[in-house]
């Protein structure tokens, strides 16, 4: 891969199991990836990944909401009418 001129980056430590981190080594070197580059990418697919599933929970939870309070605006409609 062409190095890029990117934005200043921050150090960051993680702790992860030895089967793992050998798994990357052998990802990243038989794909041509450096480790750092291949790190990186595996933090942004995986934030990626993360943020969809987490946007799509939050609007399904916001779906039930507007439909729960339907069902009650709905039931009280009917409740009144019946009075």
């Amino acid at each position: 891969m062409p190095r890029t001129k990117t934005e200043s980056k921050v150090r960051v430590d993680v702790y992860l199991p030895k089967p793992l981190v050998e798994e990357i080594e052998r990802v990243a070197a038989a794909d041509g990836w450096t480790e750092a580059e291949f790190y990186r990418l595996l933090i942004l697919d995986g934030l990626s990944v993360y943020s969809e599933k987490s946007n799509k929970r939050l609007v399904n939870e916001q779906m039930r909401k507007k439909r729960t309070k339907s069902l009650e605006e709905e039931v009280t409609a009917t409740n009144d009418s019946s009075d």
